[in-house]
């Protein structure tokens, strides 16, 4: 319930500014959300890294960091998704709160994605465990 209206004063928010927020983000970042998730699954660095914003290295993180947070430190988690995602954005700026699951379809695992707006492009800029503590608002 308190996740609700976290998420209802978020629209709020947005709705009560001057600048409309565009439904046409939600597509590609969500299109984005699925590059990620095979590229993850491929282990693909070089596609991971096509989609992170150079921002991310700032909070030192990186491709190789976000297998190893997917897969864990061993590498034996069994990957399959990011699951469940809800997506909230502006017009440059977004997260997509999810879980990593592997076969089961666990939720034991949640994450957060951090996006951004770069040369007209949106590119993951950080990427958490998801704590329940963690409040409706971006990075």
């Amino acid at each position: 319930m308190r996740r609700f209206f976290l998420l209802l004063t978020f629209i709020l928010a947005i709705g009560c500014g001057t600048e409309k927020v565009s439904r046409n983000h939600f597509p590609i970042i969500k299109a984005n959300l699925y590059k990620l998730q095979v590229a993850v699954k491929e282990k693909n660095l070089a596609q991971i890294d096509s989609l992170l914003s150079v921002k991310i290295l700032d909070k030192k993180q990186s491709s190789d960091s976000l297998i190893k947070f997917v897969y864990g430190v061993d590498g034996s988690f069994q990957f399959r998704q990011f699951g469940n995602a809800e997506i909230i954005h502006s017009n440059n700026q977004a997260r997509i709160d999810c879980y990593v699951m592997d076969s089961t379809g666990s939720t034991e695992r949640p994450m957060v994605f951090f996006l951004t707006v770069e040369h007209e492009m949106w590119l993951f800029s950080a990427f958490d465990e998801k704590k329940e503590s963690d409040s409706l608002r971006f990075e």
